[in-house]
């Protein structure tokens, strides 16, 4: 058994086993989803009622400059009554993020074999979802994730893209490719502020690394700043960004949105690092690079100066924080929290990789020093199947799934819906749900009449409000 652990493809396999792990339950949950109370029934409803452009146009005016973000929202699935389509969509996200973590991957590695590049999609998908804020805001929550989730996936394309482009000689794919590239720029700016600064940074910095590593005035990138900069335009001088932004006193102030920031930052990395098993994933990742880059020629995207990775990692993950404390004067909220903890393991290991680079290339210590014993690898790996087994997230979406919870909110929701559509009243009386999976329920209708969510609700279904029963209630 040891010598079996000892192989190479041992591990890539067992990387695999996690991906399966964490992606199927996430799946299968996904064929439970439905829309939640929280906004996804408010777009539509404005749409229902004043049409799809001025819905739209009342966002963009009345609360939110997310521009990209609002046209995606007020085109879900309730738009054509097919509330069912929740399902897909979260189904499709799920494999759309994995996809791009593997061609992300296949970019940076690409002697790798198709195992080894799908090894480690399944570590960061494992440890992603190990420690996640919250799985309902990351992937079937809609407003949520076309806010985050979708413009995380359309950043990791857009770098896949760039890395692509200055691969290709000239000619019309490269053209092509250059506009999908300021495509992505433009969506990924009018999702969210978190990736805003995400992307912004990126693409200015991008643009500084070449002029002063490279020596090279890179026309293409001052392109995509002049996208920044027409998108930004069009995000800050939204007159509902203006008003949302004014809604807290400590909103708009740097230096305790600088500190906030900071603080929280070095809160949320030692909760990840010491209450995840990423360093026996980082130890595993350190002996694996050593061997794999002793056998390969040299990589460009591995030869970058630790110094830029360093500030641009933690660049990264201090300016997703700062808009919370900046904008509206509180903490990030969970969905935010996804965010950052997914270029945090993206930036971890690809970090790890560059120093494991350079140590390797520079022969400061030999490949052959870097070595586990098949009974250390024995221990990791036991290691981390029990921080499965003790995982909250991964034991509640199990549950959710294999207990049935998810199932019965699937049926409950279903005959919810048949009897608003038969029932005669303006103001429809439900009955509270009893099953609430809390890997897909964030909320349910409201007890008020007058409260946003019984009104959204029932304009969809063409009421005056659909409203919650409570327990002293008997309405019909």
């Amino acid at each position: 058994m040891f010598k079996t652990l000892q192989k190479p493809i041992f591990q890539d396999l067992f990387n695999v086993g996690l991906l399966v792990v964490g992606l199927l339950p996430l799946l299968v949950l996904s064929l439970y989803n439905h829309p939640s109370p929280i906004d996804d029934y408010c777009y539509i409803d404005t749409v229902f009622k004043f049409g799809y452009f001025e819905a739209m146009n009342a966002y963009y005016t009345g609360w939110t400059g997310r521009y990209f973000g609002i046209l995606l929202n007020h085109s879900n699935p309730l738009v054509v009554k097919w509330a069912s389509g929740f399902k897909l969509l979260s189904f499709l996200l799920i494999l759309w993020q994995t996809y791009v973590l593997y061609l992300l991957a296949k970019e940076v590695f690409p002697k790798w074999s198709k195992l080894s590049l799908w090894g480690l999609v399944g570590g960061l998908t494992f440890l992603y979802v190990l420690r996640m804020s919250s799985i309902a805001e990351a992937f079937y929550w809609m407003a949520a994730f076309v806010t985050y989730t979708v413009p995380n996936i359309l950043t990791l394309t857009w770098i896949v893209v760039m890395i692509r482009w200055y691969q290709l000689p000239q000619g019309t794919l490269k053209t092509l490719t250059s506009v999908l590239a300021s495509f992505l720029v433009f969506a990924v700016i009018g999702s969210s502020e978190t990736n805003l600064t995400i992307i912004i940074l990126l693409v200015v910095g991008w643009w500084g690394y070449q002029l002063i590593i490279n020596r090279r005035w890179d026309w293409f990138a001052v392109i995509l700043i002049g996208v920044c900069v027409f998108s930004c335009y069009l995000f800050f001088s939204s007159p509902g960004n203006q008003l949302r932004m004014s809604g807290n006193p400590e909103g708009r102030n740097i230096p305790f949105s600088a500190i906030e920031s900071i603080k929280k930052l070095i809160k949320l990395g030692i909760d990840w690092v010491f209450r995840t098993p990423l360093l026996v994933f980082s130890s595993l990742w350190i002996v694996f690079l050593s061997k794999t880059f002793g056998n390969q020629p040299s990589n460009r995207l591995l030869s970058v100066p630790l110094w830029v990775v360093l500030i641009a990692y933690f660049g990264i993950l201090f300016v997703q924080i700062f808009p919370s404390y900046y904008g509206i004067g509180i903490e990030p909220a969970p969905r935010v929290v996804n965010s950052i903890y997914f270029f945090f393991l993206l930036g971890w290991f690809y970090m790890l990789a560059v120093v494991v680079y350079h140590v390797v290339q520079k022969n400061w210590l030999s490949a052959k020093k870097w070595y586990f014993p098949p009974s250390i690898k024995a221990v990791l790996a036991s290691l981390i199947l029990v921080s499965a087994l003790f995982s909250p997230n991964l034991r509640m979406i199990y549950g959710d799934w294999l207990k049935g919870r998810a199932a019965a909110y699937d049926t409950e929701l279903k005959h919810r819906y048949a009897f608003i559509e038969q029932s005669s009243a303006d103001t429809v009386y439900v009955e509270p749900l009893h099953s609430k999976p809390l890997s897909l329920y964030l909320d349910d209708a409201n007890p008020n009449p007058a409260h946003l969510w019984s009104r959204c609700i029932g304009g969809y279904f063409g009421k005056k409000a659909v409203v919650l029963k409570t327990s002293h209630e008997s309405k019909p």
